[in-house]
């Protein structure tokens, strides 16, 4: 009898036991999923623009941003503003103050659209409408509160010399053929990293926007990254040939609204007012 007597207890306890064990796993799922929900809510993403598809296009029409006696530069850009909710005026004096605390800040105050406040992403797609292959480079250009970022076109001995976009991805396409491609994230944080590091005085803003450099990785850029990057207002999306084509891009942007920024319907609108920025190169 107490050995019956004692299998049955242990019996009893394995089955509490058990019980306890899926209550405890039932429990982490739970908190797993809450988890999950809350990320999931800071993971919702807002297209934008009017119309939310943006064109830009090159065709027989478009006349050369520049020309020599061997070359031409075909260049054309459309602008994508983000619709940022405008600060209070106590805001901004607040801003205003707290720049004291940095020292050597390449702009007057504080942003209001901090690096990491907005995420953006472009999906677009590369249409080729000619019968013949094109090679076609995709350019992204960006703009802060305080500064843009305008990169020239300059003739040294006749020939062109183009200076880096912030973003530059070239395709060659095929008669007719179509791309789709992604800018990532991380792609358009590197551009708002870039342009408060030229602006902050690197020597050489062709070295620091090449894509393959990265500003925090590389020595020759890490000095001259500010204490505080602002984020990027929006930027300019664009396409550029060396010679006639019919070419097309459409692109959605995707925002995804880390701090409350994006102005609703009833929100009044933070006019970005940027001074243009023209790339430097390091003295010889």
């Amino acid at each position: 009898m107490r050995e019956n007597f004692n299998r049955q207890g242990a019996a009893e306890r394995q089955q509490k036991f058990s019980l306890f064990g899926v209550l405890r796993r039932l429990g982490c799922l739970a908190v797993l999923f809450l988890l999950l929900s809350l990320a999931a809510c800071n993971d919702e993403r807002r297209y934008i623009g009017d119309p939310q598809v943006i064109q830009v296009a090159i065709t027989g029409e478009t006349v050369p941003a520049l020309m020599s006696e061997e070359a031409a530069i075909f260049v054309v850009e459309q602008r994508v503003e983000l619709p940022v909710r405008a600060p209070s005026q106590t805001a901004l004096a607040d801003l205003q103050t707290a720049a004291g605390k940095f020292e050597g800040l390449p702009f007057p105050r504080m942003p209001w659209i901090a690096r990491g406040d907005l995420e953006l992403s472009v999906d677009f797609t590369l249409y080729n409408l000619d019968d013949q292959p094109h090679d076609v480079t995709v350019i992204v250009n960006g703009f802060n509160e305080f500064d843009e970022y305008v990169p020239g076109i300059t003739v040294v001995d006749d020939e062109l010399v183009i200076d880096f976009s912030q973003w530059e991805r070239l395709y060659k396409v095929e008669g007719k053929q179509r791309l789709t491609r992604t800018i990532r994230e991380e792609e358009l944080d590197e551009a708002a990293v870039d342009l408060a590091t030229v602006v902050n005085g690197a020597p050489s803003s062709n070295q620091v926007v090449y894509f393959e450099n990265l500003s925090d990785r590389d020595e020759r850029s890490r000095a001259f990254i500010p204490a505080v990057v602002p984020g990027l207002g929006g930027f300019r999306l664009g396409l550029r040939t060396t010679e006639a084509a019919n070419v097309l891009l459409e692109a959605t942007v995707k925002v995804r609204e880390v701090e409350d920024r994006l102005a609703d319907d009833d929100d009044d609108v933070f006019m970005l007012m940027p001074e243009p920025f023209t790339p430097v190169a390091p003295e010889l």
